[in-house]
């Protein structure tokens, strides 16, 4: 069993939902990307989506598209990203910490990539444009390393294309809860909730839903028809606030959006 299982099984088994982050690794430097995701942590998050920077996050808003370009100002490769995420492992190893990016970011490893996901315990990846025809093998790679492969469901993803995507998934399954970019605003309707609940039909896998989730009241809407829900843009707007003689202020006010958030699914 994965660590992404447990983690929701242990959920499930005390009625509650996931809380997972997104933030980008180097933003504003990775140094600091590492104590805000142990903050994360240490405030009871569940799971941990890192951002690997790219120079064309097509599926990100403009609040995440800066922190892409903060980051990259910084040069950082996808090993010194891994190799953050092996030293938060080894003091938490019980917390998920999965990669999210874009082929592009993965391909630079080559065939090292499976082995150096696996040497510095990464738990599970999610690649944005993963072309169908090679996630299949993505999965068998991931998964013969205890990795999971998380795939992304979107409102026009059509059935026939959910039932592919269902076949090569594991861990839980990300729905966009939007047509759109991240941090564009949410209207939950009962189209939507009805949209993860038939998907929830066709699937063991937990399915959590992100995309424009800022506060505790769409937090806790779309916790009620999903195993979790996914918060990205708030943190990483409020992480482009940073100032280095101010580093409590920015501490104090991410743990404030976690527990707010806590608050909004328990």
């Amino acid at each position: 069993m994965s660590n992404i299982e447990k983690v929701f099984q242990n959920l499930k088994k005390d009625n509650k939902k996931a809380l997972i982050t997104y933030s980008v690794a180097g933003d504003p430097d990775l140094e600091s990307s590492e104590k805000i995701i142990r903050n994360f942590i240490l405030e009871g998050v569940d799971i941990i989506e890192v951002g690997v920077p790219f120079s064309d996050p097509m599926a990100e808003g403009p609040s995440i598209q800066l922190g892409h370009e903060r980051a990259l100002k910084n040069k950082i490769s996808l090993l010194d990203i891994m190799q953050m995420c092996l030293k938060i492992k080894n003091d938490h190893p019980n917390t998920p910490l999965v990669l999210m990016g874009y082929m592009n970011n993965f391909l630079s490893l080559k065939e090292n990539l499976f082995d150096e996901l696996k040497k510095n315990k990464i738990d599970g990846l999610i690649i944005v444009d993963l072309p169908y025809v090679e996630s299949n093998e993505f999965l068998k790679k991931l998964n013969d390393k205890d990795i999971d492969l998380i795939r992304l469901i979107s409102p026009t993803t059509t059935k026939e294309r959910i039932d592919k995507i269902l076949a090569s998934s594991s861990g839980y399954l990300y729905y966009i809860s939007l047509k759109g970019v991240t941090g564009s605003e949410l209207k939950i309707s009962d189209e939507l909730e009805n949209r993860v609940l038939e998907i929830k039909k066709q699937t063991k896998l937990p399915v959590v839903v992100g995309f424009g989730i800022k506060d505790a009241k769409t937090a806790k809407k779309m916790s009620l028809c999903s195993d979790g829900v996914v918060v990205g843009s708030k943190l990483v707007d409020e992480i482009g606030s940073f100032n280095p003689n101010k580093e409590n202020i920015l501490n104090q006010n991410l743990t404030s959006i976690i527990s707010e958030l806590k608050e909004g699914i328990s």
